[in-house]
């Protein structure tokens, strides 16, 4: 085992790295700052909603679903929602849309290359949940006897 002062030095570095990393990434973000600032608020207000999350979730396990599908699988979605989110989506182009001159139409969806790495790291978050649940749930409990 380290010697405290080691295991300490360490969790400094950690720290040191860790707002180095934030300064390359954030170099107008300060605390105080107004949140419009943020360069990354935009995008991941779209990709990060429970709804486009798993609409994202589920057009990678299914490779191509029809908006009746999704309404399905996306439970408690309300067709007007998650018309805007796929809109949004699509825009954004994590989707793509193609639609078939049938009758009745029919309308596809799909993820595109972005999609496809953003998933990645949705997939990475999902796992991290995973492993961290019970110490969350635990947490939960301690801070609601208060």
């Amino acid at each position: 085992m380290k010697p405290y002062y080691r295991m300490e030095t360490v969790t400094e570095n950690q720290i040191v790295e860790r707002i180095k990393k934030l300064k390359n990434k954030f170099p107008d973000f300060t605390i105080g700052a107004p949140t419009s600032i943020c360069p990354i608020r935009d995008v991941l207000s779209t990709a990060s909603d429970k709804w486009s999350i798993l609409i994202i979730l589920f057009l990678g396990y299914s490779k191509v679903l029809r908006f009746g599908e999704l309404k399905k699988y996306v439970s408690q979605i309300s067709s007007k929602v998650l018309s805007e989110r796929l809109k949004k989506l699509e825009r954004d182009g994590y989707i793509t849309k193609k639609i078939f001159a049938e009758v009745p139409i029919r309308v596809e969806y799909q993820l595109t290359s972005l999609g496809y790495r953003y998933l990645e790291k949705l997939i990475v978050l999902s796992e991290w949940v995973t492993e961290e649940m019970d110490t969350i749930v635990e947490n939960r409990k301690k801070y609601d006897k208060k």
